[in-house]
């Protein structure tokens, strides 16, 4: 009942309190593999591997079960990693929200990841994965006849322009040196090949580590947008913010390359591969 449908654990007493976080989403998807543990409910499987990480957790906690040491463990079971409620928050907000972190010190969490090798952990401080938002835009022309374009605003024209100043953001308005990626995931406009529609409609991702350079990516997709009205259309844009980026602590990142190295070797233990 944490954060709707989450779960908390708790072994030992006092300070430090060390929080343990295994997301357990599963996805839209039907699964198609034929092995023993496949989704028993069409339409959903655990496509992104969070089914391991609540294995990972559920081991974590049977071991510490077994031991004593100082201080508390606070094991997080969290839902929701994949999507937002309908307003807007997270299974993490959520969880927060209903005292998850209330005196944590520190947290530790993993991520199962296709391209590292069984027996292998890669880590790093700093940002290690980026911030993530979505925007949503309608391009407003006028309709018309696909013979007579000079009658009409056509919108899918002005779009093109618009998505030219969207992959303009990056490359020319901001510092080089600054990671950030805008991505138009989808259009969608008319039905008929003789007709311009009145409208056409855009869905994307940003992606960035610098919370400036997060808003500075706002304001220019809102100057984007406003080409459209140069060209004689318009537009209604909506940026919804999503999770911020992950930033590894120095401490616990050169503690668990420590043990890593000390349970699986030192060549076992690598630098993340970087990514948004």
């Amino acid at each position: 009942g944490v954060g709707r449908t989450g779960v908390l654990g708790e072994r030992g007493t006092g300070s430090p309190v060390v929080a343990i976080r295994a997301d357990m989403d599963a996805l839209p998807i039907q699964e198609e593999n034929e092995v023993p543990y496949a989704s028993l409910t069409p339409g959903v499987m655990h496509a992104c591997g969070h089914d391991a990480h609540t294995a990972i957790g559920l081991g974590v906690a049977t071991l510490l079960a077994e031991d004593e040491f100082p201080g508390t463990i606070r094991l997080v079971f969290q839902p929701s990693e994949e999507k937002s409620d309908a307003a807007g928050f997270s299974g993490a907000e959520r969880m927060v929200e209903d005292g998850a972190m209330a005196g944590v010190d520190a947290v530790l969490a993993l991520h199962v990841h296709v391209g590292t090798a069984v027996g292998e952990v890669t880590l790093d401080a700093g940002p290690v994965s980026a911030g993530v938002d979505t925007f949503w835009a309608t391009i407003n022309g006028r309709g018309a006849h696909g013979a007579y374009p000079h009658k009409g605003v056509d919108p899918i024209h002005v779009a093109a322009h618009v998505i030219l100043a969207l992959h303009g953001i990056v490359s020319r308005r901001l510092n080089p040196f600054d990671p950030a990626v805008i991505t138009v995931g989808s259009m969608h406009a008319g039905q008929a090949s003789n007709v311009i529609p009145e409208k056409v409609e855009l869905s994307g991702t940003i992606r960035f580590e610098d919370p400036a350079v997060q808003s500075a990516i706002h304001a220019e997709i809102e100057r984007a947008m406003a080409v459209a009205r140069t060209l004689g259309g318009d537009y209604r844009l909506e940026i919804r913010t999503g999770s911020p980026p992950v930033m590894n602590d120095e401490r616990i990142v050169a503690l668990l390359k420590q043990v890593a190295g000390e349970l699986l070797g030192s060549g076992s233990v690598k630098d993340h591969e970087k990514g948004m």
